[in-house]
């Protein structure tokens, strides 16, 4: 028998291999920019509230949620999944006087102020538009009230 060219096979599928990793790595990186299952607004909230409710650090969540319009969201339902109590946690809303609440309101908005509908005191939000962004926790001390902002996804 002839045995030559069979390391030409062997080639064959290390190429076949290099291409089929490549494709992967191509269809990963576009699973990453879709929202993944779950990131509703209110459970990335509270799970951003979680992550300070010692006080005194400010985080933003890294992924990117979707506010769909017609939704609204309580700041006391986000306050009990958040591990705070009734009352604890209010909106970056215009009532809402903060300095971490600045570039994060969610009624003013690149000074439009149609995406949401904020209450006095910020316990209600309304949204009023779909809009995509990040949303930020703040709270003072593990005793003291939190704030939840939002900024706007860039695209």
């Amino acid at each position: 028998m002839n045995k030559r060219g069979q390391a030409f096979d062997a080639f064959k599928l290390l190429i076949a291999a290099v291409v089929a990793g490549a494709i992967l790595v191509i269809l990963l990186s576009m699973i990453n920019v879709i929202v993944p299952v779950g990131s509703e607004p209110d459970e990335v909230m509270a799970q951003t509230l979680q992550q300070v409710k010692q006080g005194g650090v400010t985080k933003t969540s890294q992924t990117v949620v979707q506010f769909v319009a017609g939704n609204g969201y309580e700041s006391d339902a986000i306050a009990e999944k958040g591990g705070r109590n009734a009352g604890d946690v209010m909106f970056c809303c215009s009532g809402v006087d903060s300095e971490k609440c600045e570039g994060y309101m969610f009624d003013d908005i690149d000074g439009d102020n149609s995406f949401f509908e904020c209450d006095e005191p910020s316990g209600e939000l309304t949204v009023l538009k779909d809009i995509s962004g990040k949303v930020r926790a703040y709270c003072e001390t593990s005793g003291e009230s939190c704030i939840i902002g939002f900024k706007k996804a860039t695209r």
